[in-house]
């Protein structure tokens, strides 16, 4: 249980830029339509490259914080997997949900608009 809140702890820092690559792929399945379908592999291709890019950030600005993990048992391969894992389920569900049932462009922005503002309150909070 501890080694979860640690880790939820560290994506905490992770999500938005995380969240927001979602949505854009949402949103540019949203755009497309019927053609959507056409743009999924590079779609999948983008969110694996953003995931490594966003977590080697996290390493190279975070690195003395990584320290605090590791020395409470969670090691940096089990902050990857797991925060992959979580946010590739996230853009997963987000993009389900679009391909099937489809999602307006103006339910997106008061997603973008809400998460923006509950990470900036919770983000000033601590």
């Amino acid at each position: 249980m501890r080694a979860l809140k640690l880790i939820a702890r560290f994506y905490f820092d992770l999500f938005l830029a995380d969240f927001l690559v979602s949505l854009s792929c949402v949103f540019l399945l949203a755009h497309l339509g019927n053609d959507a379908y056409k743009i999924i592999g590079v779609l999948f291709w983008y969110k694996v490259i953003t995931i490594a890019l966003v977590f080697y950030g996290a390493l190279f600005y975070k690195k003395n914080e990584l320290y605090y993990y590791q020395s409470l048992g969670v090691s940096k391969i089990q902050l990857l997997i797991a925060t992959s894992v979580i946010d590739f389920l996230i853009w997963l569900l987000l993009i389900i949900i679009q391909m099937s049932a489809g999602i307006p462009g103006y339910i997106l922005n008061l997603i973008l608009g809400f998460v923006l503002l509950l990470h900036l309150y919770l983000y000033t909070k601590k």
